[in-house]
C-alpha cells in the first residue's frame, strides 16, 4: 500500500489533529485538567493515547500477516473513504450531533461519584488522578476514529507511524489540559468536520489508485 507522495509521518500525525481536536477523549481531558492537576491529569490521559496508539500500530502490523497484503490495502481504503464520506455529511447535514462535551462532561461525572463512594476523602489522590484520566481516556478511545485510521496506517509502515501518531496525541492532550474547552469553543466543529472529510478522502483516492494501479 502507498500512501503515495504523502509521509506516513505526516499522515499519522495530521490525521490525529483532525481526529482528536473537539472529539470526547478531548473535552475528557480539558475537563479533568480544569478540576485536578494539570501534570497528573497530561500524564494519566497521554499514557492512554500512548497505550491506544502502540496497540494499534501493533494491529496495523499484524493485519498483513494475517490476510493477503491486497486485501488489506482495499480494507484501509475503504477505511478511509468511509470516515471521508461520513464527515463529509457531518459538515452539510443540518442536524445536530450528540454534545461530545455534555457526553464527556456526563462520564466524569460518573466516575467521580464512583470513586467517592469507595473512599471517605474529599480529595483523589495522586494516583487516583491519574488512574481516573488513564481510564476515562483509554474507554473512550477505544473503537473512535483516529484508532481505525491508525491501524490502517500502520499496516504500510508501522514505526514512523506510531511517531507522528504519539507526537499528534501530544500536542492534543498538552492542548487540552492547559486550555481545551476554550479552543474548542472557538473551533467550530463543521470545519473541524470538513478538515478531516479532506484528508481521508485523500487518504483514501490515494490508496486506491495505488491499488488499482
Amino acid at each position: 500500500m502507498s500512501i503515495s507522495h504523502l509521509s506516513p509521518l505526516a499522515s499519522s500525525f495530521s490525521s490525529i489533529i483532525v481526529s482528536e481536536i473537539g472529539d470526547k477523549t478531548f473535552f475528557i481531558t480539558a475537563i479533568l485538567g480544569m478540576t485536578y492537576s494539570l501534570g497528573l491529569v497530561f500524564i494519566g490521559s497521554y499514557s492512554a493515547m500512548a497505550l491506544m496508539t502502540i496497540l494499534s500500530c501493533f494491529f496495523g502490523f499484524l493485519l498483513p500477516q494475517l490476510i493477503d497484503k491486497f486485501y488489506a490495502d482495499i480494507l484501509t481504503c475503504v477505511l478511509f473513504l468511509y470516515f471521508g464520506q461520513k464527515l463529509l455529511r457531518q459538515f452539510f447535514s443540518l442536524q445536530e450531533e450528540q454534545d461530545e462535551e455534555q457526553e464527556a462532561r456526563e462520564e466524569v461525572n460518573n466516575f467521580q461519584n464512583k470513586i467517592k463512594k469507595q473512599t471517605d476523602s474529599k480529595y483523589l489522590s495522586q494516583f487516583a488522578i491519574i488512574r481516573a484520566s488513564l481510564i476515562l481516556t483509554f474507554v473512550a478511545e477505544w473503537g473512535d476514529r483516529s484508532q481505525i485510521t491508525t491501524i490502517a496506517l500502520a499496516t504500510e509502515d508501522t514505526y514512523t507511524v506510531l511517531i507522528g501518531a504519539l507526537l499528534g496525541h501530544l500536542i492534543c492532550t498538552g492542548t487540552a489540559v492547559i486550555g481545551g474547552k476554550m479552543i474548542a469553543q472557538k473551533i467550530q466543529e463543521k470545519w473541524i468536520n470538513l478538515s478531516g472529510a479532506i484528508l481521508f478522502l485523500v487518504f483514501g483516492f490515494n490508496n486506491l489508485k495505488s491499488v488499482v494501479f
